[in-house]
């Protein structure tokens, strides 16, 4: 059942997006894309956490959770969560146009992208009851609409898709061009 009362809820998630790729690509080169894509629009990037499992008769698995914050006004945060999985890896030296060899990494690839538009992420209104109260007034009459109209628009076309689609773009699973650049002044 859902909540009747959403307006209490101190974050707006995403509808959660996912990548499956089977082939070639560079690893590295897609770390530090993600990286300087989250710098370029002012978030904070963290790797919380890199496993490599045993190896087993396919390759090794490896395990990354990324997360990129961006404190967009004192009241509301943006947060993008990445998952990526890859398995059944092995380094290939591939050899480029102009001659070079680069290593590259050739297995299955699962991207999970989350992301939310978290709201008085310093609890400052959770000092006491009262502040609880005026926090569910204000999100329920004052900016609820802003909450889901604006805020949550801006991160979802702005940031979550575009590089949702970027991804998609660099790992050449189609081709150039941003579906969703038309929406909210996204270039």
């Amino acid at each position: 059942m859902p909540d009747p009362l959403p307006f209490t809820h101190e974050e707006v998630p995403m509808n959660t997006t996912y990548i499956q790729y089977k082939g070639v690509w560079d690893m590295q080169d897609l770390y530090e894309f993600v990286a300087s894509f989250f710098s370029r629009n002012k978030f904070k990037f963290y790797e919380m956490r890199y496993i490599q499992k045993r190896p087993g008769p396919f390759g090794p698995e490896t395990y990354y959770v990324w997360e990129a914050t961006r404190n967009v006004e004192e009241y509301y945060k943006f947060v993008m969560n990445l998952f990526l999985h890859t398995f059944d890896t092995q380094d290939v030296e591939v050899v480029m146009k102009d001659g070079s060899k680069r290593t590259f990494t050739k297995g299955r690839l699962w991207i999970q992208f989350r992301g939310k538009v978290e709201m008085d992420y310093d609890k400052r209104w959770e000092e006491n009851a009262f502040y609880a109260h005026l926090k569910n007034f204000y999100h329920k009459y004052v900016i609820w609409k802003k909450i889901e109209g604006i805020w949550w628009d801006s991160m979802y076309y702005k940031v979550f898709l575009k590089l949702h689609s970027l991804v998609k773009e660099r790992l050449k699973m189609e081709s150039e061009g941003y579906e969703h650049r038309a929406f909210a002044g996204v270039r």
